[in-house]
């Protein structure tokens, strides 16, 4: 279906409600550019959202919405065959506007043949499943080589090409080194190099324990039949599968699990994504992804994120998404549901037990790779920027204050520093503030700032960057005139723009001057950072507060508790939820915790 726009948008009308992909294309002189493609359940609905005045798009759909002068329709029987088709064109067509998720590759897989003498070889590209057997997606070409790798030292398949394979007279260098039986030269019958071919697929699924089994039945059986040399060799295998499978990070083979981990972080108007593999429990590889200067919310790149990776080749059923370190964040309902039917592959939205080590070492490399990504040289443009702004020689020195509370009580204030290129935590710093201060956000941050100019023993900066608008840039601007460090600092305000997204944020350098992230994304994304990260910075200090006052006051109310079994207690259960969920009969196992405590503290929580 194709429709044309006109002036009094008729074509609007013309639009069904069904599922299906929409396209929009530009006149550019003769020839039609593509500008998008898209997707929807009610086509209808999604494409007159576009169009209706009410709705404030980003700048970037504003710009391509201008362009266009033609509409395409396809209508499909469902939302998954939507989906589907959205992703072929967007891979095929490359729509300009399209996709913030630009690497289009198909990822790694692992291919197992199933020719008489099946040949192992890495692969990328569409799946034949009558032909071979895939194991995958991996996230990169090395978590595939070292697998294949691993498999040519434990089952000696061939990975040789078919014709090569066909017109061998001689084995070939990997047989010579132990790394192929040579099938090609009949060194090896088809039964027994089938049951080798089996093992190595119960290897890709994870099923450590029934290889080791089988192979150490083979070992007895050689050993019985006095083939000491062979039963030695078994012996080495088990061994090598034993130290494989002790060094995982994940080693459960009774709850074998097949899952991604995935973790992504918004920062500095990039949103950065780290994957970790896991294969019937077994790390096998992780990958991360960088998604540069994205108009859209972090949600809307992660939906396009798992399209993009999951939606060819997938075998993975779980997928457990985290994403800006919150617990109650989820992808669109719509999405989801789609998703699901078209690829089976489920989205969790949880932290199990069992994956805290792979989320904490995903969360460890995550920042890495922030911190590579934003290097020196990019924050020292930015610094060097704000500086021309400020008309002062150079910027060395930046501190970007916040304030946190639970409705007034534990205030703390933060300060968070930027020093010769980078944004360095080494000299952050907290201040707890008196509670007379309440829920006063500026009167607080008055009396931290008057600490802080206060202070001989630390480094002058030349920028105090504070969180809000014109009345806090004011305040701020006013205390420096009053201190001993007037003239030294400057004043600089960040305020959060229309919906609170950070392309609308706005930057106050002189009281009548006002910068846009339009005008100059590479400085908010310095000035943004380091707003965010004090907003952290403090938000930890209060709750690290507020838990310590819970703590004591919650189990000091309790008689017979003294400061040795409050000790004891918050050790053995990791803190005060610990024990304010414990049963009376955990209770009971806390050394110097009879029943009858124990009974009490419980009864203490659960009446409270």
């Amino acid at each position: 279906m194709e429709l044309t726009i006109t002036e009094n948008k008729e074509f609007l009308k013309q639009i069904p409600d069904r599922p299906g992909v929409y396209r929009f294309y530009a006149a550019k002189d003769k020839n039609e550019e593509l500008l998008y493609v898209g997707k929807a359940i009610n086509l209808s609905k999604r494409v007159k959202s576009y169009f209706q005045k009410t709705i404030k798009q980003s700048p970037r759909i504003s710009l391509m919405i201008a362009q266009i002068a033609r509409i395409e329709i396809t209508i499909t029987d469902n939302e998954a065959s939507a989906l589907i088709l959205e992703n072929n064109l967007i891979k095929s067509l490359k729509p300009k506007y399209n996709i913030l998720f630009r690497d289009d590759k198909s990822y790694p897989l692992i291919r197992i043949s199933t020719h008489k003498f099946a040949r192992i070889d890495a692969y990328r590209g569409k799946t034949n499943q009558k032909m071979h057997q895939y194991f995958g997606p991996y996230p990169n070409a090395y978590a595939v080589t070292h697998a294949i790798n691993l498999i040519q030292k434990l089952f000696k398949l061939r990975t040789c090409t078919d014709s090569i394979f066909a017109n061998r007279s001689r084995p070939c260098i990997l047989h010579q080194i132990k790394l192929c039986t040579a099938p090609c030269v009949g060194y090896v019958n088809q039964e027994q190099y089938q049951s080798q071919v089996n093992m190595a697929i119960e290897f890709l699924k994870g099923n450590y324990k029934q290889i080791v089994a089988d192979l150490t039945k083979a070992m007895n059986e050689k050993a019985e039949n006095m083939e000491f040399e062979a039963a030695a060799a078994i012996r080495d295998k088990i061994t090598l599968l034993g130290n494989i499978s002790t060094n995982q990070v994940i080693n459960n083979h009774n709850q074998p699990i097949t899952a991604d981990i995935i973790i992504a972080k918004s920062y500095l108007g990039r949103v950065f994504i780290y994957l970790i593999s896991l294969q019937n429990g077994i790390y096998s590889g992780d990958k991360h992804f960088v998604i540069n200067d994205p108009d859209d919310d972090i949600k809307e790149v992660l939906e396009v994120f798992v399209q993009n990776y999951y939606l060819e080749h997938q075998q993975t059923q779980l997928v457990y998404l985290s994403f800006d370190n919150k617990q109650d964040v989820t992808l669109d309902n719509e999405f989801l549901q789609m998703f699901y039917s078209a690829t089976k592959v489920k989205i969790i939205f949880t932290r199990p037990v069992m994956f805290k080590k792979i989320f904490q070492m995903a969360e460890i490399n995550l920042e890495r790779v922030i911190k590579n990504k934003n290097g020196h040289n990019e924050l020292k443009t930015a610094a060097d920027k704000l500086a021309k702004l400020l008309e002062i020689e150079a910027i060395n020195r930046i501190e970007c204050v916040d304030i946190s509370h639970h409705h007034g009580a534990n205030a703390v204030a933060s300060c968070v520093v930027y020093q010769d290129g980078k944004i360095d935590n080494s000299l952050y710093r907290r201040y707890n503030l008196p509670a007379s201060v309440g829920g006063d956000d500026l009167a607080g941050m008055k009396q931290m700032l008057e600490r802080r100019f206060a202070a001989t023993d630390l480094p002058v900066p030349q920028v105090i960057l504070i969180d809000g608008g014109i009345t806090q840039f004011k305040m701020l601007k006013n205390l420096i005139q009053n201190s001993r460090l007037c003239g030294k600092i400057r004043a600089v305000s960040i305020f959060k723009g229309e919906k609170r997204k950070a392309q609308y944020d706005q930057v106050i350098i002189h009281d009548h001057m006002i910068v846009q992230y339009k005008d100059d994304p590479e400085l908010f994304k310095l000035l943004q950072g380091l707003r965010d990260e004090a907003h952290r910075f403090a938000i930890t200090g209060h709750r690290k507060s507020q838990i310590k006052t819970m703590t004591v006051s919650a189990l000091e109310n309790i008689p017979n508790i003294g400061a040795g079994k409050r000790r004891i207690l918050l050790t053995h259960f990791g803190g005060i939820k610990g024990v304010m969920q414990a049963s009376v009969d955990e209770l009971q196992q806390v050394p110097g915790i009879g029943l009858g405590l124990a009974q009490q503290i419980f009864t203490y929580f659960h009446n409270e």
